[in-house]
């Protein structure tokens, strides 16, 4: 359990980063001892700070850690295939995900993000596959799917976009 006063200052780094304030946040995440830097609360907090600030090794190493801790949160998994992506480790972060279906069968995300490094590796069959599994799983996945900015252009490649004819009314 954390000490109240420890958590006001992590909710407090919570709350600058919020807001874009990132030197405040780690200021307030290094005041505390060191046996609290690792519960599972603070270590969140520096995973998003990795997050903003591009820090992929470290966002990677943070998220592995929180997967072992907290093994039955899905976002763990997904930070750490996010994390692995990013770090041009498109085939690690698969592998990531693919763990994370079998601990997460009906999880829409890891469907999709799946989906997505099944893409970039030219695997499109297995992308349409998880693409369709993750829009069975939540209608908000064809959303994210319509809107993604090039993960899953493979899969739209093999479709044309439709010819519109516009026939005029007769007059009669």
């Amino acid at each position: 359990m954390i000490d109240p006063q420890n958590q006001m200052k992590i909710l407090a780094a919570q709350g600058y980063l919020e807001i874009g304030m990132v030197e405040d946040a780690l200021r307030e995440l290094e005041a505390l001892p060191e046996n609290e830097k690792t519960s599972n609360e603070c270590l969140s907090v520096y995973l998003e700070i990795f997050r903003e600030t591009g820090e992929w090794d470290r966002m990677e190493k943070t998220a592995q850690r929180l997967c072992q801790t907290d093994k039955q949160n899905v976002k763990r998994w997904l930070d750490c295939a996010f994390a692995r992506y990013h770090l041009d480790s498109v085939e690690s972060a698969r592998e990531t995900l693919l763990a994370a279906t079998e601990r997460f069968p009906d999880e829409a995300l890891v469907h999709f993000q799946l989906a997505c490094c099944e893409c970039q590796l030219g695997n499109i069959a297995e992308a349409k596959k998880h693409l369709n599994q993750s829009k069975k799983l939540c209608p908000v996945c064809r959303v994210l799917a319509l809107t993604d900015e090039g993960d899953l252009d493979p899969i739209w490649q093999n479709y044309s976009t439709p010819f519109l004819q516009i026939i005029p009314l007769s007059n009669s």
